[in-house]
């Protein structure tokens, strides 16, 4: 294997191991500290609530806080469940796609439209955790910028290559470059970045189709030795 493929592969494993050692520390951490916040303000509230001659501001005041604090681990739970990685090397390719569509079922309370053609073929974990992101970050797009609550996945293979397409009926957008020396590398397309450089640390390609009232179809294809 070339040394400059080696090194991609490498750094692919990194960035999974990385990413699941962040929600860790963000569970361990902020979430924990939010959860002893919120046991302390609920009580005084109430303690509050009884006494004859408390301000009266100061009953809606802690409302406001403790459901601010709720809805704040609410949200937070909700991103670290996102972006907790399944078991990839037990589970089939067909599975973790299949599992991710219902996770974002819940998490969004949108649809998912789900097509599988025929039996995926076995993959290497690499190719998994790639597809199992770009996935997620597709749906996650559609969810905020589409304006429309439903998603069509289909999952394929021909010739050689692992096919996954995720379209939608939004709002559209006009594309920006992904390949070559003009290819984009603003802020607001971090999402695309990421997943074109998912596809490409496994030797795949990313393909963007959309226009502004048309919406937007996402397709990546990977080689399965790739």
């Amino acid at each position: 294997m070339p040394d400059r493929d080696l090194a991609a592969r490498r750094l692919l494993a990194v960035t999974e191991e990385e990413l699941q050692r962040i929600v860790l520390d963000i569970h361990d951490g902020p979430v924990q500290n939010l959860f002893a916040a919120l046991s302390q303000l609920s009580p005084l509230r109430a303690r509050i609530a009884a006494l004859p001659d408390a301000p009266a501001e100061c009953a809606p005041v802690l409302a406001r806080v403790i459901g601010l604090l709720e809805l704040s681990l609410h949200d937070i739970r909700n991103l670290l469940g996102a972006f907790r990685a399944p078991e990839f090397a037990r589970q089939g390719l067909a599975e973790i796609i299949e599992d991710l569509a219902v996770q974002h079922e819940a998490f969004t309370g949108g649809t998912v439209t789900l097509e599988i053609a025929g039996t995926l073929p076995e993959v290497s974990l690499l190719i998994k955790i790639a597809l199992y992101r770009i996935l997620q970050e597709a749906l996650s797009n559609i969810h905020r910028h589409a304006g429309v609550n439903t998603a069509a996945v289909h999952a394929w293979h021909k010739d050689g290559l692992v096919c996954l397409e995720v379209a939608d009926a939004g709002r559209g957008f006009e594309p920006p470059l992904l390949e070559g020396p003009q290819a984009t590398e603003r802020h607001e397309h971090i999402g695309l970045r990421g997943m074109r450089e998912r596809a490409a640390l496994v030797n795949g390609q990313l393909f963007v189709h959309s226009q502004p009232g048309a919406g937007t179809r996402v397709r990546v294809e990977i080689p399965l030795n790739g």
